[in-house]
């Protein structure tokens, strides 16, 4: 951000888990948005700052495809100038396992495909106890010991072992976030034509790119919106790269 925006970044401690958690002990009750809002104007209370960076990710099951996939927010807010700016990032690129065993059990395959110990653990209890939950496991002989000891403590001596997720022990995870704040960074540095308040950026999407055959609208996008995050100031852009759509995608064409 330095380099690319002028903006200096540092860390702020907060309580961040106050608004879910991976390991589950809090459920974020927010959609990821709002909920990098809610974490960047936490650091600015506790500072006093006027400017303010914050992350979300969500990271589950592929809607469309039998994969992992890690979704980051990165967001800027401007409480001086009342407004927010973010820019997101979509990855099947990120190391999320997750495996139920016992003490007895051979780790060594799922260790490796958990990328341990480049990757941080979590063990806790298989049966949703939070009260024995342990983080930020990057030591084989400390993982044995805990997966020991949570075993013999869990009502049906099975535990979970899985990545966690918390970007400071998920490497693969970071390498997301840097390409949303990449995205976001860019972003920032487009001025508004009217206002010139920085992250002037596509807002949403018109569609209804006509069908070739018959001029039906199909689902296809025709437009990108530009907008600005301070003013309402709004240019739409052509974004298709024809100017109408292969009657395959027309519900009158093709029903």
């Amino acid at each position: 951000m330095e380099s690319a925006v002028g903006l200096l970044v540092r860390e702020v401690e907060a309580d961040t888990d106050a608004l879910g958690t991976f390991a589950g002990e809090v459920d974020r009750t927010g959609g990821p948005l709002e909920t990098a809002i809610l974490k960047a104007r936490l650091g600015l209370t506790a500072t006093g700052e006027k400017l303010g960076l914050a992350s979300e990710g969500s990271i589950g099951g592929d809607s469309m495809l039998p994969v992992m996939v890690d979704e980051e927010i990165v967001v800027f807010v401007n409480v001086e100038d009342d407004y927010e700016v973010w820019e997101s990032f979509r990855s099947h690129e990120i190391i999320a396992r997750s495996a139920c065993v016992t003490e007895i059990d051979d780790l060594d395959a799922f260790l490796v495909s958990a990328d341990f110990p480049n990757h941080g653990l979590i063990v806790r209890p298989a049966d949703g106890s939070h009260s024995l939950v342990h983080k930020g496991i990057h030591d084989f002989d400390t993982l044995k010991c805990l997966v020991s000891d949570v075993s013999r403590a869990s009502s049906d001596s099975r535990v979970i072992i899985e990545t966690d997720l918390r970007a400071h022990h998920c490497p693969s995870r970071r390498e997301n976030i840097e390409a949303a704040a990449s995205k976001l960074a860019n972003r920032l540095r487009a001025l508004c034509p009217t206002c010139s308040t920085p992250g002037w950026g596509v807002v949403r999407v018109n569609r209804g790119l006509p069908c070739r055959w018959c001029a039906t609208e199909t689902r296809l996008v025709r437009e990108q919106v530009f907008g600005c995050a301070a003013c309402t100031e709004e240019q739409a852009q052509w974004a298709a790269i024809t100017d109408s759509a292969d009657p395959q995608w027309c519900e009158r064409c093709n029903p």
